[in-house]
């Protein structure tokens, strides 16, 4: 050992330095790009590109082991808050504005960036390549893992700006860690290929199983690139999408490809939130989408189109694993690494946060996770893969393709009929012809002359023979092969119609892909429905009370006296208020009106809206906004929340609005029976933009927690210049139509 290290002292450190500088280079220069954008600074830059750079740095060095967590410990926050983009309980976000910029705490990210790991084992085997054309050894792999390591360490150690007092870690010694581990990994490989093949060589099994990994590896590069491909489309043509978003996603694009992976094979994407935060109060809160939420977004044809990249994208993995295996043995195992592959790379493709303390006006204390589910990966590509393996053989047969890797022989060769290099003794007929039983003997074909040198020579029947030998090339001396006799005017193949050929490929490749359709497709619709009848079953006992339910005379009388404002409220007058207190007796029934239609909404609730206005999703808050601006409709999902909507309602009133920057109105808040529920009816108007005081507007909003505990909220906001209490068909045919599914 001391021996070893002495010669790694020794070498040549100026090769490994050169090698070296392609894994360092690379994330310098994937750093600077990211550093480019201001990231929404515009003229007041307060995050300098050196500081950006930095933080850059600590987010690629999480791909492989580093870590990104911010800490603050008081004092003025150089990124400013802007709780306007949040939203309270469910009901109220997009309404209030900035209270200031203290910032105490702690939060952390974490996330893998698969597009940096892989690149920056490609760029670790370009150096080690280098290394291996100068006969370089496992000596120059130490060396080279060391530079390696030394200078991820130093940039980690760079990679921890501190800002304004809040100070960003990078876990240096983890990322050093890591690197260490993939730099040996690479460059022992790189660099031992030789011996490593002579090892494999004298152990077929071991070899058989290095080759099916690598096929397995070939196959779903091939497939996560298209798949990355589809998804960064998808992304790049959604609304508010601009140059800046697309440059944050490129260093995830392997996460976006396996996360498209895994719907098109009918695995969902999973959120969970859990904790109590400052914007939307306590929340317990997880979900997902799936293939049945695609198609309540973008309709059955999307769903579709991600079943058939699904079925391209198993059928990918299939044919690659026949075509490049020697037995159904190797087959097999390579498309059992292909799908442990894909069960790592979900596992590790998701994003997590931790939050503990607050910055200005956000915070709390929780976790929220964003990932692919690998069990239903597990589940569904058992039956993707395991359908692909079993038709893989048949397509490459369909299309005249044959393994790369020949099986082994099962028996041995036939005997020459000559003694190689002896040619044909004169007079002797050919020996080609003799061999084919049931053919009559041709006339005997004149040998070659004996001075003739060996070179490729043709060989033809006489033309008094009653079957003609095809003319074939052989060297002379050499063991010819067996001579198919051809009939004139016969066709080479009897009974191959080239157009009845075509028409059978045509045939077995309809019938391929339908199979592979309907194997896939069908089992993921039958998971998928299973799973839905399970929710569905779990969801009836919890159910709240039906939309058309009466109140009972008792409800009416506890409804009257809630009606009556606290202490604190003031006067109402606003018209509004006689047609909006309790909306309870006949929701869901109502028709409605001209210009409206009814919306299945995949967060679970139908809803009627204006003809025309599009749905955007941002966390638990889903909007359906006028396409001019201005008005919109915001239904709120809490669940699991702890206090009751009219209580809700006053804290963030108090919070919030009941500053003089807002220049808030109270028009209404009470508290009201919605749906057989308890609930509350809030009316205000206030100034979003203190900088805007033309444009006021008009909010109304009516909560209530359902049975399970769910806090709904349905609000509607206009300007309160337009506002005209009785033409409002926005908030009552929302209120009157509203119903949870």
């Amino acid at each position: 050992m001391g021996a070893f290290f002495g010669r790694v002292f020794r070498g040549d450190w100026l090769s490994s330095v050169k090698a070296a500088a392609w894994p360092a280079g690379l994330l310098l220069v994937m750093a600077v790009a990211l550093a480019i954008p201001s990231y929404g600074q515009d003229d007041e830059v307060v995050v300098g590109w050196s500081d950006r750079l930095r933080i850059a740095l600590a987010m690629l060095l999480q791909g492989f082991g580093g870590g990104f967590e911010v800490k603050a410990s008081g004092g003025s926050s150089p990124f400013g808050s802007d709780s306007g983009s949040g939203s309270g309980s469910g009901s109220s976000g997009g309404i209030f504005g900035d209270s200031g910029t203290d910032a105490m705490g702690a939060a952390s990210l974490s996330l893998v960036p698969l597009t940096v790991t892989l690149l920056w084992i490609g760029a670790l085997y370009l150096g080690a390549r280098m290394l291996r054309t100068r006969g370089a050894g496992l000596e120059a792999a130490a060396r080279l893992s060391l530079l390696v390591t030394g200078l991820v360490l130093v940039l980690g150690l760079f990679a921890q700006p501190e800002i304004q007092g809040v100070e960003i870690s990078s876990s240096p010694l983890l990322a050093a860690l890591g690197a260490l581990a993939i730099s040996l990994a690479v460059t022992c490989g790189v660099l031992q290929r030789d011996d490593l093949a002579a090892w494999l060589a004298q152990r077929p099994g071991a070899q058989a199983a290095v080759r099916a990994f690598g096929t397995a590896v070939r196959a779903l590069g091939a497939v996560v690139a298209l798949c990355s491909l589809v998804g960064f489309v998808a992304y790049a043509t959604t609304d508010d999408v601009d140059g800046t978003a697309l440059l944050i996603a490129l260093p995830i694009l392997p996460n976006i490809g396996f996360a498209v992976l895994g719907l098109s094979w009918g695995a969902p994407v999973k959120f969970d939130v859990q904790g109590q935060f400052s914007t939307v109060g306590s929340s317990a809160e997880s979900g997902s989408f799936g293939l049945s939420e695609i198609g309540d977004v973008w309709g059955n044809g999307a769903v579709a189109g991600a079943l058939s990249l699904g079925a391209v994208c198993a059928l990918t993995l299939g044919v690659w694993a026949a075509r490049r295996s020697a037995d159904r043995r190797e087959q097999l195992l390579a498309a059992g690494f292909s799908l442990g592959l894909v069960l790592l790379f979900t596992g590790v493709s998701g994003v997590s946060a931790k939050l503990a303390g607050g910055l200005a006006d956000w915070g709390g204390r929780g976790t929220s996770e964003f990932a692919p589910s690998v069990p239903d990966a597990l589940l569904f590509g058992l039956l993707w893969v395991g359908a692909a393996t079993f038709l893989g053989p048949y397509v490459l047969r369909l299309v005249g393709q044959q393994a790369l890797v020949p099986p082994a022989p099962t028996a041995p060769p036939m005997p020459p009929a000559y003694s190689p290099g002896a040619g044909y003794a004169p007079g002797a007929p050919a020996p080609a012809a003799a061999a084919l039983p049931g053919v009559p003997q041709a006339n005997p074909v004149a040998p070659p002359h004996p001075d003739v040198p060996d070179h490729p020579a043709t060989v033809a029947a006489a033309p008094s023979a009653p079957y003609a030998v095809e003319p074939h090339t052989m060297h002379l001396g050499a063991s010819p092969g067996p001579v198919v006799p051809v009939v004139p005017g016969a066709p080479a193949v009897p009974g191959a119609d080239p157009a009845a050929e075509r028409k059978r490929k045509v045939l077995i490749w309809t019938a391929t892909l339908t199979a592979a359709f309907v194997i896939g497709g069908g089992a993921t619709a039958g998971a998928l429905l299973l799973k839905k009848n399970n929710d569905d079953s779990g969801q009836a006992q919890n159910k709240p009370p039906a939309a058309s339910q009466s109140p009972t005379p008792q409800e009416d009388q506890q409804d009257q006296q809630n009606q009556q404002p606290s202490a604190s409220a003031t006067p109402s007058t606003s018209p509004s208020q006689s047609q909006s207190q309790s909306p309870s007796a006949s929701q869901g029934t109502a028709t409605l009106p001209t210009g409206f239609v009814l919306k299945q909404d995949p967060a679970g609730f139908s809803v009627g809206v204006m003809d025309g206005w599009k749905r955007r999703q941002a966390g638990s808050q889903i909007y359906y906004e006028a396409p001019t601006g201005g008005a919109y409709l915001q239904i709120g999902i809490v669940k699991n929340t702890p206090t009751t909507s009219y209580e809700n309602f006053l804290g963030l009133e108090s919070k919030h609005l009941e500053t003089p920057e807002t220049n808030y109105r109270r028009g209404q808040l009470i508290q009201n029976t919605y749906q057989g529920r308890p609930g509350a009816l809030w009316e205000f108007t206030h100034i979003p933009e203190p900088d805007e005081s033309s444009l006021r507007r008009h909010i109304i909003d009516q909560a209530f927690v359902a049975a399970d505990g769910t806090e709904y909220a349905i609000l509607a906001a206009g300007r309160a210049d337009l506002w005209d209490a009785s033409k409002d068909v926005v908030f009552s045919t929302a209120t009157s139509t509203f119903t949870v599914n």
